[in-house]
């Protein structure tokens, strides 16, 4: 067996050298603007932050927490990559409640790891739908509440 040690690497090219699974740059984005609406259709949350990665075959890790309060039905989130759906659940049913009397509020975690394949700037948004055309009361980021977006390169 035989080990090789260095104390530097250098690329051919200088640019950087990363082993895959390390993160290569972090960006966070939050918002506190108020949202609300029982739209049908995908709407903005006002939550989005952009990346632009270095490498194309890195990946994103996209970590989102969005603020919600609810009375009953419920809505759906989507993630974003620039104008196409890359997360959408099912039937809009994300968050869900038949009770007439709910007041639910959180936050809503969900995580994605996107394979973009770009060296161009990138924005990841969230968007939110209601199950409903009325009685679901959907406020987001309400109360100044912050909703946060994390995203992470990683390289491959």
């Amino acid at each position: 067996m035989s080990i090789l040690k260095v104390d530097t690497l250098q690329p051919a090219t200088g640019a950087r050298v990363l082993s895959a699974g390390h993160v290569v740059q972090v960006v966070h984005g939050s918002t506190n603007t108020e949202v609300s609406g029982d739209t049908t259709t995908y709407t903005d949350t006002t939550l989005s932050a952009s990346i632009t990665p270095t490498s194309s075959s890195s990946k994103i890790l996209i970590r989102a927490n969005q603020h919600y309060r609810f009375d009953r039905y419920g809505f759906s989130l989507r993630i974003l990559r620039d104008s196409t759906a890359i997360q959408e659940p099912a039937n809009k049913f994300s968050l869900y409640s038949a009770d007439l009397n709910d007041d639910l509020r959180g936050y809503y975690t969900y995580e994605i790891l996107d394979s973009p394949s770009s060296t161009s700037a990138i924005t990841y948004k969230t968007q939110y739908a209601s199950n409903v055309s009325s009685g679901a009361n959907i406020s987001l980021q309400g109360n100044s509440f912050y909703s946060y977006i994390t995203l992470m390169e990683v390289a491959q």
